[in-house]
């Protein structure tokens, strides 16, 4: 009897995902049909501009870094330029698999991980604004918002971001429901995806913080493990990257020679804006105007949501900033999802409804073509 009513209870959890993600299929559709308008965009304006890097869009949806994880898939970091030690292993190790079961090449794979986790990244935030607003029509808004964000292109790319975000939004969810066992799972996970996902660490001591009184012994030893999940998570990657290159933390280090070293975010942005008045490159005057932007939309998250959300994404943008190669800010910006929850106050104004999506939509489909015509790094 027992055993019957937990395969019922599954069998219902199940249904309820199936009729969530139906729910979510139309902005999930849409997202693909404006990434696809912009391949062929780029398409038209093939030979527009001379990049350094040259035109992309002949990779595809392989693109980028895509063509990075196809490699390591496929050989293994040896066999890769030691700049590819900054990817983690998580999206690798799941296009392995996937790559054992799917016949054909290890693209459809990587391409296949990166939609069905978009797909599912849609369902989760869809249930966090809920869980929070108790609002469906905020809900179902959000993840419009999230499907057409200016750098959610790369959500349908071979790209890790959607599982990073499939597993820190349902980190979240975990916190909002103190369901610490799959806060833990899922900072181990995305900690070992990005190493971003250190930064979960974040919120998750700001929630103990906030829970101190309520629950003094209760839940002690899981919310303990919650907190050094995410370092177990990123750490087994960069100790073994270090001893196998035999550099300490490789994986930072290759980071870095993208980057450049550390600089102060706030250092940074002025220069920056220094830089837009006297000659700065498009590309630059577009992180700048992006990371004036994203600080407006963190004002907006910090007056209308709880602060374990600021933090974090407050945290994802502060990292992103603190490079002299501020190149992918865009998309570094995203993987602090708890933005568009700003973007979704923004847009609960009656005024700004329709225009806030339009606008966003136009430039995810712009980032997109110019990605592929290679003068934006994504």
């Amino acid at each position: 009897m027992k055993s019957e009513r937990i395969k019922s209870l599954n069998w219902t959890s199940s249904s309820n995902f199936c009729r969530e993600a139906l729910l979510v299929l139309p902005a999930f559709i849409i997202s693909k049909c404006l990434v696809f308008l912009a391949w062929i965009l780029s398409k038209l304006l093939s030979g527009t501009f001379d990049p350094p890097n040259g035109e992309r869009f002949d990779r595809g949806l392989m693109a980028w870094d895509g063509d990075w994880y196809a490699s390591i898939v496929a050989n293994g970091y040896d066999d890769v330029v030691r700049e590819g030690i900054r990817f983690f292993p998580g999206y690798v190790i799941l296009g392995r698999l996937f790559d054992v079961l799917i016949p054909g090449p290890v693209s459809i794979s990587l391409i296949l991980i990166a939609n069905l986790a978009s797909l599912i990244a849609l369902v989760a935030i869809k249930k966090l604004v809920f869980l929070e607003t108790r609002d469906e029509r905020l809900a179902k808004r959000s993840v419009w918002l999230l499907s057409i964000f200016p750098s959610s292109f790369v959500l349908t790319w071979a790209y890790a971001e959607s599982l990073f975000l499939t597993f820190s939004i349902y980190c979240f969810i975990g916190l909002r429901k103190e369901q610490w066992k799959t806060v833990i799972f899922c900072s181990f996970a995305a900690a070992l995806v990005r190493p971003t996902g250190l930064l979960l660490t974040i919120p998750i001591l700001w929630t103990i913080w906030e829970n101190r009184k309520i629950n003094q012994r209760r839940g002690l030893f899981e919310s303990t493990a919650a907190l050094s999940s995410g370092f177990i998570g990123s750490g087994i990657y960069i100790l073994w990257a270090s001893l196998h290159f035999d550099q300490t933390l490789a994986p930072i280090k290759a980071q870095e020679s993208l980057r450049g070293s550390f600089v102060d975010p706030f250092s940074r942005i002025i220069k920056g804006i220094a830089r837009v008045f006297t000659g700065a490159s498009p590309t630059e005057t577009l992180h700048v105007v992006s990371a004036l932007l994203l600080f407006f939309l963190l004002v907006k998250l910090f007056k209308e949501w709880p602060l374990r959300y600021v933090l974090f994404s407050a945290s994802c943008i502060a990292v992103a900033l603190a490079a002299e190669n501020i190149n992918s800010l865009e998309r570094y910006a995203l993987n602090g999802f708890p933005i568009i929850l700003g973007v979704l106050s923004l847009s609960s104004q009656a005024r700004l409804r329709f225009a806030v999506p339009f606008i966003s939509a136009c430039c995810m489909v712009s980032l997109c073509v110019f990605a592929w015509l290679g003068v934006y790094v994504p």
